[in-house]
């Protein structure tokens, strides 16, 4: 008893320190926003309620102002495209000869109508000519056709010697014209120019990397821009709208930060003191004793809420989508996990309100912070199913893009359709980051600290461990055991409301240890023998006790978590191995029990209890080969009856009223699992079945040697 006191008083001291230490946390976090550019005053496109002059003498590079410069230089750079290509000139020249000879045979058909040649020319496939061409070019004399034909030839080659690509093709093609011999009439210097702007195309390709090459070197030519400001020179005037520039000469004179007073620190120190208070009440009204849950639990819920507001207060302020767009549902969902459903509903408010007082729109992002994690939090359920998390992110984003909603329909203008959209995907993207963020902090934090998690659960749940599988081959009948004990604790913890998915794996691990010498256990003595009648009773307990120690080095060469670890320890608490025990007393008289008990501790969980009350029951009901309901429930009745008075759950918080609802839901999923079965009639002159070897008879000891 001085022992638990002693522990107590240790445990009392520790959450003492760590309520200070989360208040001196919450305070600075809300300071910080006095010594970095996180408390803004203005944003681009304010207007200056007063003039704004510069404290003391200051020459800085701006940043702004040298980058719009680069910019304008970088974009003065024309695109660079590469020297002519002489096979595309080659090619164009030869499509040109081909053309002319073409035309010629077209003009040369006797018996051909006029009409005929027009259409051939207009459908040759290397140029296309216009029909009024067509016409001229069919009604030409030879003499004339030939001085066209020679001075295409002239002009393409020509035209086709200078650079040409898609950006100038159209002022080449209008250059060719200036090349056409004026010794040609007017007609035939038209069809010309016709014919060579068909034939002229780009012969250069667009040379990327010299391109780029020339902008950045137009970059890199470009000086600093300094900005100079004298001692009390107005930096910005009053009514004047603020830019870009203007943030940045605020910035680099320090007067965008709040200036830090004693009022300050106060109303900090009122604030984080409030918020410890109420975080220490709901930690203290959870379902599970403050003084029984890990320190360490409660010591990452409150490093997860001053990490986020302090980075939230760093971060958000004077930015305009990424406070809609913060995961800041994540600390309600793993304060929930780690501490239960109050505290995380209280963190969600409380950062709600603490990181409000830094924004411009106070209320209303001290109202989307809230909402989102307090629907995080009560549609998180018991999270054991990674669909819980992301159900409760997708409704925290939901309920955060309503308030955003409600708030900007007051004074919604056609205009600002687009931003609202914009916040309301934010919002809900807000919600899945959320989900997902806490799923890697849960994940990281058990492995780091050794806090179980939803998702080492759900991996340790599956019948695929090598664990189980190994128990498949080594010990199939504890392991079908381990399966029925699993169902009968998982069904229970349903409905008293512990924690189903803990309770199922832990069942799952509780034997492990029989692997270690599996025929001294009852459930997989296949042919009847039972290596126990050979050995002394102390011997044979020992035997039995140390699958709880061989299972534990099991649980630690596997690397499983304390949680699962617990229930190999604690599922026999401090129990006797009562058939070997009574029958040393029969070989000796008066013997000491203590060698015959399990090591324990007892159990400390509901989830381990209902284990240990699932575990004798099963073995119970299974060896007494009950056949009706009574029976099984009068095995059942006994087996509650004796842990209750051995004091085996006094340290489990599990009530009475708890009990009574495992009792029956036992008997139900029992009932279901050795149902009578119908004895089916033998058809008539069907082969008579081999008869079955008999049952084995009830023997004393059948429960202890099944490990209950």
């Amino acid at each position: 008893m001085s022992q638990m006191r002693g522990l107590g008083r240790r445990k009392a001291v520790q959450l003492g320190a760590l309520a200070l230490l989360t208040f001196a946390g919450l305070t600075l976090a809300q300071l910080t926003r006095y010594v970095v550019g996180a408390g803004v005053e203005y944003s681009a496109g304010d207007v200056a309620a007063f003039d704004i002059r510069a404290p003391y003498r200051i020459t800085f590079v701006s940043d702004i102002d040298t980058n719009r410069r680069r910019d304008l230089a970088e974009a003065s750079v024309s695109p660079i495209f590469t020297s002519p290509d002489t096979q595309v000139s080659r090619r164009q020249m030869a499509t040109a000869l081909n053309l002319i000879d073409r035309i010629r045979e077209i003009r040369a058909e006797a018996g051909t109508k006029p009409d005929e040649k027009v259409l051939q020319l207009t459908a040759m496939p290397e140029v296309v000519i216009g029909e009024s061409v067509a016409r001229r070019i069919v009604t030409l004399n030879d003499s004339s056709w030939n001085r066209i034909g020679s001075q295409l030839l002239a002009v393409l080659d020509v035209a086709m010697r200078s650079p040409i690509h898609p950006d100038n093709l159209d002022k080449a093609r209008a250059g060719a014209n200036n090349i056409i011999s004026f010794s040609l009439n007017s007609e035939e210097a038209d069809i010309v120019s016709q014919l060579v702007s068909a034939l002229i195309v780009p012969n250069t390709n667009y040379d990327s990397a010299a391109t780029e090459a020339a902008r950045r070197a137009a970059r890199e030519n470009v000086k600093s821009v300094e900005r100079s400001f004298e001692s009390n020179q107005i930096v910005i005037r009053s009514g004047q709208v603020i830019g870009p520039a203007d943030l940045e000469a605020l910035e680099k004179m320090n007067l965008r930060r709040p200036t830090l007073s004693l009022t300050s620190i106060l109303s900090a120190m009122l604030f984080s003191a409030t918020a410890v208070f109420v975080l220490a009440l709901a930690m203290i009204e959870t379902r599970q004793s403050l003084f029984k849950r890990q320190v360490r639990n409660s010591a990452l819920s409150a490093a997860a809420l001053v990490a986020m507001l302090l980075l939230a207060r760093w971060l958000l302020p004077g930015h305009g989508v990424l406070p809609y767009l913060a995961p800041l549902a994540t600390v309600a969902i793993v304060i929930t996990n780690w501490s239960g459903l109050l505290p995380g509903v209280v963190s969600a408010i409380v950062l709600g309100a603490l990181v409000g007082l830094s924004m411009d729109k106070q209320i209303e992002f001290a109202a989307c912070i809230s909402i989102s994690g307090v629907i995080a939090c009560l549609t998180l359920g018991r999270a054991e199913r990674l669909s819980n998390f992301l159900r409760a992110g997708a409704l925290a984003g939901v309920g955060q893009a309503l308030t955003v909603l409600a708030f900007n329909l007051r004074a919604y203008q056609p205009n600002d359709a687009a931003q609202l959209t914009i916040y309301l995907i934010a919002s809900i993207t807000s919600g899945v980051l959320s989900a997902g963020l806490s799923l890697v902090i849960l994940y990281l934090t058990g492995m780091v600290f050794g806090i179980t998690t939803i998702v080492q659960l759900i991996e340790l749940s599956r019948l695929s461990h090598p664990l189980l599988q190994e128990m498949v081959t080594k010990a199939p009948g504890t392991y079908h055991h381990s399966l029925m004990v699993a169902n009968l604790a998982e069904h229970a913890a349903e409905r008293i409301g512990a924690d189903s998915l803990l309770t199922r794996t832990g069942a799952y691990f509780h034997d492990i240890g029989k692997m270690a010498n599996p025929y001294f256990f009852i459930e997989n003595q296949l042919d009847g023998q039972n290596p126990h009648d050979q050995l002394d009773p102390l011997t044979s307990s020992a035997v039995l006790r140390n699958h709880v120690s061989d299972g534990l080095k099991l649980a630690s060469k596997y690397r499983l978590p304390a949680s699962i670890r617990s229930f190999i320890a604690q599922h026999h608490g401090t129990l006797k191995t009562n058939y070997q025990y009574a029958k040393a007393v029969q070989q000796g008289g008066d013997v000491d029990p203590r060698p015959f008990r399990y090591a324990g501790p007892r159990p400390q969980s509901k989830e381990i209890a209902l284990v240990m009350l699932a575990d004798s029951s099963e073995a119970a009901v299974r060896s007494s080969r009950s056949n009706s309901a009574e029976e099984m429930d009068a095995v059942i009745r006994r087996v509650f009856s004796e842990r209750l008075n051995e004091h085996q759950l006094d340290d489990s918080d599990l009530t009475l009223r708890e009990m009574e609802v495992a009792r029956l839901s036992f008997l139900e999923t029992l009932r279901g699992m050795y149902h009578p079965r119908i004895v089916y009639p033998q058809v008539a002159g069907a082969q008579p079945l081999a008869p079955s070897q008999p049952a084995m008879p009830a023997r004393a000891g059948d429960q202890e040697l099944a490990a209950p």
